[in-house]
Order: C-alpha cells, then structure tokens, then sequence
C-alpha cells in the first residue's frame, strides 16, 4: 500500500507594533537631543527685573567757613594744653598753661606719661569714648580711628595734666607761671590755616584750593614764643560750605532755586561720617566764578577739624526697573535717516526700498521690511538692525527718485532676554545709576517688562544664542 506524504504548510507571522517601544524610542530620543542642547548651550546667570529706585545725588570737596577767633600768647615758654579739639569752653574756662621757666611745665609732662593716677572717673570717662567708637565702628569709615585716637589720648593727657597742675599748685605761684583762660564762650579749635578771617561776603574763588591745602597743628608745639597763636574759638553756630560749579552744574541748580527765588533748601550728606543735615542753598559769583552756598546752623562742631569736606547733595529717587550694570551691553545698529522710512504696500510693516542692479545696469526695487528700535528726533536718524540690511545697500525715498548709501552706524544701549530660552536684545532708556545698578525707564519700545529675565553677564552671550 502506497504511503500517503504529508504536507508541511508553514505559517507567516504577522507583525505586531509594539506601542510601549514606540514611546520609549520616542523619551529616549527627547532626552538625547536635550543632553546634547545642555551640552552645547551657554550657561548663563539669570537675573529678573524688578522695580526700585536710586537715589541721584552728586559729590563734592566743599571749603568751610566760619566764626573763628584766634587767640595769641603774650609770653614766651614751655606750654601744656589742658582741653581738646572741640571742647566747649566757657568764659575763663583753663585752656593751657605757659611756664617761662619750664621746670614745671617739665613735671606736669612727665605726668601725663604715666596713667596708673588716674581715678576711677576718669577711667569711666575714658571706658565710654571706647565703648562709644567700638558700637559705631565701621570697616567702611576705617579713617575714624584716627579720630578716636586723637580724642583718647587728648582725653587721658587732659586728666593727667590737671591732675599734675593740682598737684602742683604750691608752684605755679611764681611769675614764671601762667595760666591761659578763655576770654569768651565757644568751640575749642587747635590748628591755624589762614582761612580765620574769611567770610561768604570777603571770599574769592583763589581761595578755594583743596590740594595744596595745609594746616599748623597748635598743639605739636611745647615751646611758644610771645605773638604765637595758642588756639582759637568759634563762637556761632552758624557755618558756610563753599562748592565750585561748572556752567551745566549751575544750570541745574539755577532750575532747583527757580526764577522767583534766590535760595532753595537741600539734603547734605558728609562722606567723613555719613551724617546728613539740611542746608539753604544759594548761588554766588566770585571772580566770574560760580559758587554753590551751604548756609547751615547745626552740626558745626562735628567737622571743626575740617576746612575741605566731602558732601554728597541731594535726595531725589530714581524710580523705574532695575537691572544690574554688568547686563547691559551696547548693540550696533545701522542709521537711517527718516525720510526714507515708509510702508509696505500690502501691510503696514514699516521698512525702507532698497534698491539694487542686476548684469543688465536695471535697477530693480525691493520693500525690506525692519524694526525700528529708536528714532532721534534732533539728527533725523533711525536706529535699524542689520538683519537685512547692511552697510552699502541703497534705498530710495518714497515717492521720490533721490537715494540714500547707508553708511553710518550707531550704538544703544540694552541687554538679552532670555523669557524664550535664547537671547534677545532689548533696547533700554537709562534713568540714572550707581556703582551697582542702573534704573530704566518703562515702557520703552523693544524694551524690557517688569519680571522679564535677562542675562546676569551681557558679555557672556551673544544675540540668538540658547540658554539653560
């Protein structure tokens, strides 16, 4: 019997899409490219805008002037001094001592070297001027050190030589001794500069010389002679700062006094300690030269030691964004004149007709639209960006056969958004600024927004470039 063959029939599998795959290819593949874009983008410091104020104030080297009375010696010999600078002294108050023959004068010196006499007040007193300078001390106004220094040791000697001349009392009754009293009310000063005598009304502009400025120092002296200038007293509250201006700072404080007013008051502000006060304010010529007038009542025996001070003048805020000085970056920009400004025939874009000519010498003209970051209205420029447009290219009036060669260019001011994740130049108006921060102005066209983001360093980026 014949065998019967089987016949093998194999089966095609069909293919079946896996969909989980398919996503996973597609998150992996999104992941990639996002790795790869970390990798190559910049990394920039963001910074967002925020509204604040600056407060506009200008400094200046201003010379005092004041009420001083200087006192004289009328005797020659070995002096000691029994008060410091800017001590209130009243009438026949003890302000120093002349000893002709000197042996005393030498054991009062002697005893303000040594400072195991002093009593438990006077060391209280000295404790208090520590104290006092250690809870205002400032890293910043390392120059009061001096100050304090000054003021300890004239605090310390003060009490030891009146300690000494107490107990020296049974020898000063000789006529080589004498005790020099004040002769009226008033600040204690210890230094002659020739300025005593100078006034507002007997003041000129040759005066005022701050650099090559120099004063005598009364009480480096222990020997004086008869004529000698001892010390002198200011006796009115009342002082003067004088400021030199040039012709647009004049300006401005013409406009700040106002037409119908010889004086305005401002806000004062004394670099040395950062103490403010209120001044009346006035314009006086001297020699053809405009000074501004500090006319002031208080505070004037803070700075007796001072002829030339530092002041900071005014106190008017700035308000608008504020953005940090190291974003902003100046962007070159192609000038236009206005005139050759117009508008697309079928849109309202604004750009200009440029003009170009083929192998055959025919000129054939082109609408290129463009934006117009800023329009100076005193040179009749436009500020466009070179985009699609360059140095070179002609365009011609609307409506008018003369053309233009662009061939200028000019720079403003702005910094990179990067709201978008790549950067993008915006145009800023500057209000005023500090050593910091730059306060803009608001509402500008092709300019920032409150909270917008914007590059921390405007160096480190370039225009279109992404960002992390």
């Amino acid at each position: 019997m014949r065998k019967r063959q089987k016949k093998v029939l194999h089966y095609r599998r069909t293919f079946h899409i896996n969909i989980a795959v398919i996503i996973f290819g597609f998150v992996l593949l999104y992941f990639i490219v996002c790795f790869f874009h970390y990798l190559t983008s910049k990394h920039v410091s963001v910074y967002e805008v925020q509204k604040g104020q600056i407060m506009e104030t200008s400094v200046y080297t201003g010379l005092i002037l004041r009420e001083e009375t200087v006192s004289y010696s009328e005797e020659s010999g070995k002096i000691n001094y029994y008060c410091k600078e800017s001590d209130k002294a009243g009438y026949n108050d003890l302000i120093c001592s002349i000893d002709s023959e000197g042996s005393v004068s030498d054991e009062i010196t002697a005893a303000g070297l040594d400072g195991t006499s002093l009593t438990k007040e006077e060391l209280s007193d000295i404790q208090s001027i520590v104290t006092e300078y250690t809870a205002n001390y400032s890293d910043t106004q390392f120059y009061n050190v001096y100050s304090f220094k000054e003021n300890l040791n004239s605090s310390v000697q003060e009490s030891l030589y009146l300690a000494a001349l107490e107990e020296l009392s049974g020898e000063t009754d000789s006529g080589t001794f004498s005790l020099i009293r004040a002769a009226t009310d008033g600040i204690l000063a210890f230094y002659t500069d020739g300025y005593e005598d100078v006034t507002p009304d007997t003041f000129s502009a040759d005066l005022y010389q701050p650099s090559s400025y120099q004063k005598n120092n009364l009480k480096s002296n222990t020997i004086v002679s008869s004529g000698q200038a001892l010390y002198k007293t200011v006796t009115d509250e009342n002082w003067y700062i004088m400021i030199p201006l040039d012709e647009e700072e004049t300006a401005y404080y013409q406009t700040m006094m106002g037409e119908d007013s010889d004086s305005f008051v401002i806000q004062v502000t004394f670099r040395k300690d950062e103490a403010q006060a209120y001044a009346t304010a006035s314009l006086r010529t001297y020699d053809s030269e405009t000074f501004l007038q500090l006319a002031m009542n208080s505070s004037m025996i803070r700075y007796i030691s001072d002829r030339y001070i530092e002041v900071e003048l005014g106190d008017e805020n700035q308000t608008g964004l504020k953005i940090p000085n190291s974003a902003i970056i100046e962007k070159e920009f192609l000038l236009i004149p206005t005139d050759y400004i117009s508008q697309g025939d079928n849109s309202s874009s604004q750009g200009v007709i440029r003009v170009s000519s083929g192998d055959d010498s025919d000129e054939t003209a082109e609408f290129i639209s463009t934006d117009i970051y800023y329009t100076d209205e005193e040179t009749g420029y436009c500020y466009v960006p070179t985009d699609d447009l360059s140095i070179g290219d002609v365009i011609q009036k609307p409506d008018s056969a003369e053309q233009y060669t662009i061939s200028e260019t000019g720079a403003l001011s702005g910094v990179y958004n990067v709201n978008k994740g790549y950067a993008v130049y915006k145009r800023i108006v500057i209000l005023t600024s500090n050593e910091e921060y730059t306060i803009i102005q608001t509402g500008t066209s092709y300019g920032l927004s409150l909270y917008d983001r914007i590059a921390l360093d405007g160096t480190s980026i370039s225009e279109g470039a992404f960002v992390n």
